[in-house]
């Protein structure tokens, strides 16, 4: 997949992400800001990343003579990534080495496989269903078990990297070297137990068919060589291919395609290699003197490269195509969930809220106005979705206000307010002057104040059933005493003439002398004395105490 579509996808998929933290989770302003922040951090990172994948292989060991090298983006050959200690002697000094059959490149280590890998496919994203991994193994050359089976083992790991990474499978082969005399290859395919032998030409015959060919020296010649393949099928069995199928490392089992072997003269084999150990080991036969033999080169097993399988494959267009589609889905099933739960959520508060208020008797006055005041809230809510439509995190097909709105408008009609307090009537206070009523020092009331008394006299007529209650005052002129004594005797006088006056009954009427002790303005200036003179007739409801008297018949 090109540069371009990973970035695509990788912006794509963040936005989603950004779309649900913003849109659909339940998160506040600050969590918001956050989620975008760390969003646009690894969008950035992603962004960078992707592109350094394809520019790292211009500054990596051999990178700018592989970059050269490669092939045009539309070749359609397979692309073999080659590795192994003796790799490079199949390549001449080379990178790339193209035959007639597919390209070859050289990888310098085993753990770089995938690495190179990943940054091959970034240069020629054209190239995922073409990739294959060679092992080339020269067992002649190794004399360490150990150090063996960790490479192998590091093979297999960066092998399933590689198929992880171009998103198909990649086929496992697996080249072996002999020192002998030269001869075909010999190749073993996994779903063939038959054992297939390659002329130059590139053709095929079966080992029995090999065997049954030429002269009687060379059928000799042969029949030797098919005994010492078989032997080296059993090593190879033994020290190599269950190293690709041992439980002792995570992952998968690694299975080989094919396998091919040949002989050829050079490179010289160490003395007491893994291979003549076995061999050694199987029939006690000590290793004879390797002679020097003509180089015939060493070259690169072309006849596995037809076993490869046909892969058509998406192209990048389509995958890039297939994996939108995915985060869209994931997107619209992860935003229906996240809306599903706002709107429980929604519901539950509001339930919530009524079963509450329902809860709370009408005597409970001020707990069941909060409780009323929640609902209307709730229905303010409500009312506001429906006019300006529905929030993203609500919406999706999945709102309930049509469902909850009723119920919810049915419980908030219901409240009856309490009905309103009855107003109790204030006292009524008529203030008489008592210089008006009275003689100075005097209790009798004087010849002209009929007419103060009669409009006081109105006033009561007009409250019926009110207790009436006329107290005396005093300036603080004189004595206490009889300043006290005056005032009592004053609010008699008033009370006895309103009894003579009207039909007001003697129980509704009250008195009291307070003297000087309770003055309404300063008793330090002609004013103010004057002013606490006074007499007052406070009207009072008080309809109990003032009942007028049974009538008594005989």
């Amino acid at each position: 997949m090109s540069k371009a579509l990973k970035r695509a996808l990788w912006i794509a998929g963040c936005l989603l992400v950004l779309m649900l933290c913003v849109l659909f989770f339940p998160l506040g302003n600050p969590l918001k800001a956050v989620s975008a922040l760390l969003i646009a951090l690894v969008a950035g990172i992603g962004w960078w990343r992707i592109g350094h994948a394809a520019s790292a292989l211009r500054h990596a060991p051999l990178g700018e003579n592989l970059t050269a090298a490669l092939p045009a983006a539309g070749y359609r050959q397979s692309i073999v990534l080659t590795v192994g200690e003796q790799a490079e002697t199949l390549f001449d000094g080379e990178v790339v080495r193209e035959t007639p059959q597919g390209c070859y490149i050289l990888i310098p280590r085993i753990d770089q496989l995938a690495h190179y890998a990943e940054m091959l496919l970034a240069l020629r994203p054209e190239w995922t269903t073409q990739l294959s991994v060679l092992f080339v193994l020269l067992p002649e050359h190794h004399d360490d078990r150990p150090v063996l089976a960790a490479q192998l083992r590091e093979f297999r790991f960066q092998a399933q990297r590689c198929a992880r990474l171009s998103d198909c499978a990649v086929p496992a082969l697996l080249a072996c070297y002999l020192h002998g005399e030269p001869g075909p290859w010999f190749t073993l395919q996994a779903d063939d137990k038959q054992t297939r032998v390659w002329d130059n030409a590139q053709r095929a015959s079966t080992l029995s068919e090999w065997l049954r060919s030429g002269n009687c020296r060379q059928q000799e010649q042969q029949l030797a060589t098919a005994i010492e393949l078989t032997s080296f099928g059993d090593w190879l069995q033994q020290q190599v291919i269950n190293e690709f199928h041992t439980g002792e490392q995570p992952g998968a089992p690694l299975h080989l395609l094919a396998t091919s072997v040949r002989w050829l003269p050079t490179p010289t084999p160490r003395a007491d290699n893994l291979w003549q150990q076995w061999l050694t080991a199987k029939t006690t036969l000590l290793a004879g003197e390797q002679r020097s033999q003509q180089d015939a080169g060493v070259q690169l097993p072309d006849c596995l490269l037809p076993l490869l399988p046909t892969r058509s494959g998406y192209s990048p267009q389509l995958r890039a195509a297939g994996y939108g589609i995915v985060m869209l889905m994931l997107f619209s099933v992860v935003a229906m969930a996240s809306s599903s739960m706002n709107n429980r959520q929604l519901m539950w508060e509001i339930h919530s809220d009524i079963e509450r208020y329902q809860a709370i008797p009408m005597t409970s006055e001020q707990p069941k106005v909060e409780a009323l005041n929640q609902l209307k809230t709730d229905a303010q809510l409500l009312e506001k979705y429906h006019r300006n439509g529905t929030p993203l995190r609500l919406g999706l097909g999945l709102y309930p206000g049509e469902r909850i709105y009723p119920p919810l408008m049915a419980a908030i009609r219901r409240y009856v307010p309490p009905a309103p307090p009855a107003e109790t009537p204030a006292a009524k206070l008529v203030r008489l002057d008592s210089m008006s009523l009275f003689e100075v020092g005097k209790a009798q009331l004087k010849a002209g104040s009929t007419k103060l008394m009669v409009d006081a006299l109105i006033d009561i007529k007009a409250k019926p059933g009110w207790m009436v209650l006329i107290t005396g005052h005093t300036d603080v002129t004189g004595n206490a005493h009889a300043n006290q004594q005056l005032s009592l005797e004053r609010a008699a006088a008033v009370r006895d003439w309103m009894i003579a006056t009207s039909d007001i009954p003697e129980t509704c009427f009250a008195i009291q002398g307070y003297g000087a002790t309770r003055p309404v303005a300063t008793n330090s200036t002609t004013a103010g004395r004057a002013a606490n003179r006074r007499v007052e007739i406070s009207l009072v409801p008080n309809s109990a105490a003032c009942q007028p008297a049974a009538r008594h018949t005989n």
